[in-house]
């Protein structure tokens, strides 16, 4: 049961630090760079190759090999996307916590003359 236990630890670990810190803006456009350049190179390369060697494989599988490259380098969450973190606001409570009714705004003068007069008739009634 020891080993059992060492490899939850490890797998918490692992599935913390996965989740804590997301791909940041920088590395989004990064990643995408890469990407786009490392198809494109591939692809120049294989269309030249193919070319002289007179062959739409050639080419083809040039450009899968530069798409197969370039997911491996840009789909994961390498720790290289992660080096400029996004500081978020702090929670803000929930509905539950506060009072689903605005503020009221102070009464006018004109509230304040009309409540005065109903205090009064009440008064005068008792």
């Amino acid at each position: 049961f020891r080993s059992v236990a060492c490899c939850e630890r490890r797998y918490d670990t692992w599935t913390r630090s996965r989740t804590r810190g997301a791909m940041d803006y920088k590395g989004q456009k990064l990643a995408e760079m890469l990407y786009c350049y490392i198809i494109v190179i591939f692809g120049v390369i294989a269309w030249i190759y193919g070319y002289f060697k007179q062959s739409f494989k050639y080419t083809f599988q040039g450009w899968l090999v530069g798409l197969i490259i370039s997911m491996v380098l840009c789909i994961p969450d390498w720790p290289i996307y992660n080096r400029n973190p996004v500081d978020w606001l702090k929670e803000i409570p929930s509905a539950s916590t506060k009072s689903t009714k605005p503020p009221k705004a102070p009464p006018s003068e004109e509230e304040k003359a009309v409540t005065e007069k109903k205090k009064s008739k009440k008064g005068k009634r008792s």
